[in-house]
């Protein structure tokens, strides 16, 4: 008899050991545990770096690899525009020449946004996924074969409410109603990281009303707060609870929330998105390359405005003549004090919290 008690401890620990291991994400990021500065720490360079997350067209060729080595951009997006041959292998390659976590993202929603590789398959669409089981299962099909070609991040879900209004988003958007999107959201963020991805909910502070494609121009989204707070900002507290990784702030007018500057540059909305929100991973911003914000402001300056507002990575997807630019501006705003140290340690905080 007093042998039970070892033999139960051993199947117990038998029975766990043939259990898969836990994927590593939380809802809580804890950023203030990193130390940047410290031993194995970035270096000032590093830092501006870590924030960007950049893209180039065509082959990855020397002059681009040297960039790399030179700028240490924290994160590569590839995207179907840029025609990146073979991403798995210029992953690697870019990994070789990084000091710090390179983050590879792409956007995997499913229908018709998708990635044209034939090793990662495009499912069905965010309007056709019949509930909360599709969402999460077509998430992590989708999310398995991007862990496969080297990704890091799906840069999904599609977080907005659609109004029943301009057709841009609706065949994106879960749907209209609030708590079915919500749920929605839910299961593909768990689809997301069930494939060992990390994931964004996307484009805060709602996209689903916008009166136009912000890839053009800046679209105005004119309801007040009381309605953005009850139609479209359920599915991102939906998303924080479900322990999104990151959260992509769109290019949009909304007066309501600031009536002098685009959502992407406004501290009001970076504000909302941890108060109103209550999110504490990494604020991404939509490309800034987009027409709906180069229309406002050049990009490099954009940038700058978006990290001093309070986000922590932006997203060039297309040319590197246009991030070296920013990277240097990056740099003389915190020589001139416009970005101070600590916003820019703090935003790195947040990427060097992210578990993957």
């Amino acid at each position: 008899m007093r042998r039970l008690p070892a033999l139960l401890l051993i199947a117990v620990l038998a029975a766990c050991a043939s259990q898969p291991a836990p994927v590593r994400f939380h809802a809580q990021h804890q950023v203030d545990a990193v130390d940047l500065r410290g031993p194995g720490g970035l270096t000032f360079d590093e830092e501006v770096g870590a924030v960007l997350m950049v893209g180039f067209r065509g082959e990855l060729t020397p002059a681009i690899l040297d960039d790399w080595r030179q700028h240490q951009y924290g994160g590569l997006l590839v995207v179907n525009e840029n025609a990146n041959p073979d991403p798995a292998g210029y992953i690697r390659e870019l990994r070789a020449v990084s000091r710090h976590r390179l983050l590879a993202a792409t956007d995997q929603e499913g229908g018709t946004v998708c990635l044209a590789l034939a090793s990662i398959p495009c499912e069905t669409g965010a309007r056709d996924v019949n509930g909360p089981a599709g969402a999460q299962a077509v998430m992590t099909s989708m999310s398995l074969a991007l862990k496969a070609a080297r990704f890091d991040v799906n840069l999904s879900p599609f977080a907005d409410v659609w109004s029943g209004g301009n057709p841009f988003m609706s065949e994106r958007s879960y749907g209209g109603d609030p708590a079915q999107v919500s749920a929605d959201v839910t299961a593909a963020i768990e689809g997301v990281h069930a494939a060992g991805l990390l994931s964004a909910a996307k484009h805060f502070p709602g996209h689903g009303s916008a009166d136009g494609n912000s890839h053009n121009l800046l679209p105005a989204v004119t309801e007040d707060v009381a309605t953005l707070e009850a139609r479209d900002w359920p599915p991102f507290r939906a998303a924080t609870a479900a322990g999104a990784d990151f959260m992509m702030v769109a290019h949009l007018n909304v007066p309501a929330l600031d009536p002098a500057q685009p959502t992407s540059l406004s501290p009001m909305v970076m504000k909302a998105v941890r108060e109103q929100i209550g999110f504490r991973g990494v604020i991404i911003s939509d490309d800034m390359q987009m027409g709906g914000l180069t229309s406002q402001v050049a990009t490099p300056e954009g940038t700058v405005r978006f990290v001093v507002a309070g986000g922590d990575m932006v997203i060039e997807a297309h040319d590197p003549s246009v991030y070296q630019a920013t990277y240097a501006a990056i740099k003389a705003a915190v020589d001139e004090g416009r970005l101070p140290r600590a916003r820019l340690d703090e935003a790195v905080s947040h990427l060097m919290a992210l578990r993957v």
